[in-house]
């Protein structure tokens, strides 16, 4: 998508509809720019096409109001964004490029356009407190109750062979073991010792649980410690 030119991505889009009736498209970059959107949205305006999209963003500050109107009108239908560990000091650690701020004034641009944005959440980052993982939960919590999101899953951190945690562990406060010898390129969940931050175990029922309330819109008054009694 990034790569593609807006003209010829439409005339793509035209022809498929015309070869399988199929109006609806997701778009499959990682983080699609929102000049790129932008252009598109007026691509298809321009063209009167009747279609429905969606993809991957980033929560950047360039998703104002106006421009989420523009894709709305378009037929942009859904955005999937990485607001991760909902922590600025943790964003700021895996070189993320967003705030927590920002993050919730672009996904509330998106929903007051009538977009509906699913976030993507992690928790047993490296070096993530148990505090801050209590912190991040709430931060989710108010974006639900806020109708700044429409939905999300938390994901467990799990250290791959290719990620900037495994080639610059002394940045992240990890400490790797010994690997396995041979090729482990699509080896996942590699062994690592983090010494500062919290037990995910912990965690792994309880935030689930609560996710799946706020996503319902309830129980946005149940007290933290509920979702973690044994």
């Amino acid at each position: 998508f990034q790569n593609s030119h807006v003209q010829s991505l439409a005339d793509d889009m035209e022809r498929i509809i015309q070869e399988t009736g199929e109006s609806g498209f997701h778009m499959v970059d990682e983080a699609a720019p929102p000049r790129m959107m932008k252009a598109l949205a007026l691509e298809i305006l321009t063209r009167g096409m009747a279609v429905s999209w969606w993809g991957n963003i980033r929560f950047e500050r360039t998703f104002t109001p106006d421009l989420c109107r523009l894709l709305s009108a378009s037929g942009l239908i859904a955005v999937t964004g990485g607001l991760e560990v909902a922590s600025d000091r943790l964003l700021k650690l895996m070189d993320k490029g967003i705030t927590v701020e920002q993050a919730a004034k672009a996904a509330h641009a998106f929903q007051e356009a009538g977009i509906m944005v699913h976030a993507y959440l992690m928790y047993g980052f490296p070096t993530q407190t148990e505090q801050e993982t209590v912190d991040a939960m709430e931060v989710v919590r108010q974006m639900f109750e806020s109708n700044v999101l429409s939905s999300g899953f938390w994901h467990r951190f799990v250290l791959t062979k290719h990620s900037k945690v495994y080639t610059s562990p002394e940045a992240f406060g990890v400490e790797i073991p010994p690997l396995p010898t041979g090729n482990i390129f699509a080896t996942n969940d590699l062994p690592h010792i983090d010494r500062k931050g919290a037990d995910p175990d912990r965690f792994d029922t309880g935030l689930v649980q609560a996710l799946q309330s706020w996503m319902r819109g309830v129980d946005f008054d149940v007290p933290v410690h509920h979702w973690f009694e044994p």
